[in-house]
């Protein structure tokens, strides 16, 4: 007799009821974890399908955000526990004394593996950066790397980097339509759109932006607030631990990883493992922090420069 899916699913669910698993399930951590789904949670996602948490005796609930916006406001008000966003956020939040404590790296910027990039129409007249001052140019938002690592760029060589008129588009298929259609003159696009358009002969793959930096610089990280470190130790390094061990795999296994992800994105499986992928280093280097503190400080997007050592303090080993 065939079994159906939801007789499977039944049978899970009663499983899942019985004295043992409810007495397992009581001596699990429970915490809250929020994010965009992006290619950066890949090696989290894999954590989480693989059991890795529970394994490491956490209880761990996942909500998606839309925004890292929304990601920061809910570790500040205390509706989650545990999010993943951009280091400019952390900087800012940090600067501004809203500290987060950072719990694990995630994204690090590879020279040779850019997963996005300043792009221009095919048949754009724009021929390096110098040429886009003056020019409508698209960032995900005001103030992140992509737009503090191209003003740096466009510096660097001479030019006036305030000329330039920045907006906040997405960077995927808005920002790429903007482009094509003549409405921006060149914008931050990322995977897999960026390849994807490129390819198909719709854009042209203009500059790296964070080339504008003098080392490579970590791009996203797993935090919580100082106060939810402080006293949730155990728990957050356990958490900590378990994405170290994630992200190693990951970084090994990007094809199947991959296909997670998309199981959870919607993404084309296809696309998934094609598009270019983020890569997560073991710990978090002072080092891979500072420039982004020092373009933050340049630009005014913080009040003043300190030491990427100082945000390091809150780091939970």
């Amino acid at each position: 007799m065939a079994i159906t899916r939801a007789a499977l699913i039944q049978g899970a669910l009663l499983a899942a009821a019985t004295p043992a698993a409810l007495a397992q399930n009581a001596t699990l951590t429970p915490v809250r974890f929020i994010a965009s789904v992006a290619d950066a949670v890949r090696p989290f996602l894999y954590a989480l399908n693989a059991g890795l948490f529970r394994q490491a005796g956490l209880d761990v609930d996942w909500q998606q955000a839309t925004t890292g916006a929304v990601v920061a406001q809910s570790i500040v008000g205390g509706a989650k526990d545990i999010g993943m966003a951009s280091i400019t956020s952390i900087i800012a939040a940090y600067a501004r004394n809203l500290p987060f404590a950072i719990l694990a790296p995630s994204i690090i910027y590879r020279k040779d593996v850019a997963t996005a990039g300043i792009v221009v129409a095919a048949n754009s007249p724009l021929r390096t950066p110098l040429d886009l001052q003056g020019k409508v140019v698209s960032c995900s938002a005001i103030g992140d790397i992509a737009y503090l690592g191209l003003r740096a760029i466009i510096d660097a060589r001479g030019g006036d980097s305030s000329t330039v008129k920045f907006i906040e588009l997405p960077p995927n298929a808005a920002a790429s339509a903007a482009i094509e259609q003549g409405r921006i003159d060149a914008g931050l696009v990322a995977e897999p759109v960026m390849m994807q358009d490129v390819r198909a002969g719709k854009l042209r793959f203009f500059i790296d932006e964070l080339t504008g930096y003098e080392r490579p610089i970590l791009e996203v990280v797993y935090f919580s607030s100082r106060d939810y470190a402080a006293k949730n130790q155990d728990t957050v390094a356990r958490f900590a631990k378990v994405l170290q061990r994630a992200a190693a795999y990951s970084n090994a296994h990007v094809a199947e990883t991959s296909q997670i992800f998309a199981s959870y994105s919607g993404m084309d499986p296809k696309v998934a493992v094609e598009m270019r992928h983020g890569f997560t280093p073991a710990t978090v280097e002072p080092s891979a922090i500072q420039p982004v503190i020092d373009l933050m400080a340049k630009y005014k997007n913080i009040p003043q420069r300190f030491d990427a050592r100082e945000l390091l303090q809150t780091v939970v080993s």
